[in-house]
């Protein structure tokens, strides 16, 4: 099914016209904002109708973190600024199936980088849930910084900074923006924005891929030395027994790792090709 964006998804819905969406495209080009940013600045939406029809489209639930009942073991289990960088907040833990999950309120649900870290980081699977932007925002201020955003001072905001802690801005004067500070769902990146650092994520993607299908070709056949050998090492740093995790959770665990080190630049795409060309070569 093809992924459609946002302007697409808001105009079948009735919920702007095609004036409004010319405005906002425009709006989105000149100043480079997200086109869901763009059309709110424009006042052509608010955050929580763009929340909702994203939400319906993606087939993820809404959460409205202002009622939401929060668990603080789940807000303990990520740093304030891993959840300011991505713009998320775990707020609940979950049993489904008989398995643990953590549920994740995200302005962004295909942040799929984030949610791998997260899953490698916890050991939890992550349940999202949509949510608008500036609730989440808030959240993390209210639970992370003790701060009440309904609190700062009249006149005043209270933002989150990327670099970590808070900092408050007259409502009068426009807050210099950072970067990557909007994350909205639904719009594709453009070619200049795909890095080298995401490039080798999909590559280990891919390889990874050609691994799973060239074991079940080979009908579950006993995994190559290498990926034995990662495992071992995974065990050893997780400390897990072989019989307790299996080869096949570690191998999971193995290549989340290769892709966060390849997202976070710790580790080159030749450096990759090299070990595990090497590796194979055995």
């Amino acid at each position: 099914m093809a992924r459609k964006r946002i302007g697409e998804l808001l105009l079948e819905r009735g919920i702007i016209t095609r004036e409004q969406l010319e405005a906002g495209l425009a709006h989105h080009r000149a100043t480079k904002q997200r086109l869901g940013v763009a059309l709110i600045q424009k006042g052509a939406i608010r955050e929580e109708q763009l929340a909702q029809v994203l939400g319906e489209a993606l087939g993820i639930p809404v959460v409205d973190l202002r009622t939401a009942q929060v668990d603080w073991s789940a807000v303990h289990m990520l740093r304030a600024r891993f959840c300011e960088t991505h713009d998320l907040f775990p707020y609940a833990l979950e049993v489904t199936r008989g398995r643990k999950q953590l549920v994740v309120a995200m302005s962004d649900p295909l942040n799929l980088p984030a949610i791998e870290e997260i899953e490698f980081t916890t050991g939890l699977k992550v349940s999202p849930r949509m949510a608008p932007l500036s609730a989440v925002r808030a959240a993390i201020l209210r639970y992370y910084h003790k701060v009440n955003p309904d609190d700062s001072p009249p006149g005043t905001m209270t933002l989150i900074q990327r670099g970590g802690g808070v900092r408050v801005v007259a409502t009068g004067t426009v807050a210099q923006p950072e970067e990557d500070e909007e994350i909205i769902v639904g719009e594709e990146l453009a070619p200049s924005e795909v890095t080298e650092r995401t490039a080798l994520a999909e590559l280990i993607a891919r390889r990874e891929e050609q691994r799973r299908q060239r074991r079940r070709q080979t009908g579950g056949a006993a995994a190559s030395k290498s990926v034995a050998a990662a495992a071992r090492d995974l065990d050893y740093l997780f400390g897990l027994h072989q019989e307790d995790s299996g080869t096949e959770a570690l191998e999971r665990k193995f290549w989340a790792l290769m892709r966060i080190m390849a997202r976070k630049g710790l580790i080159t795409r030749d450096e990759f090709l090299k070990e595990l060309d090497d590796a194979d070569a055995e």
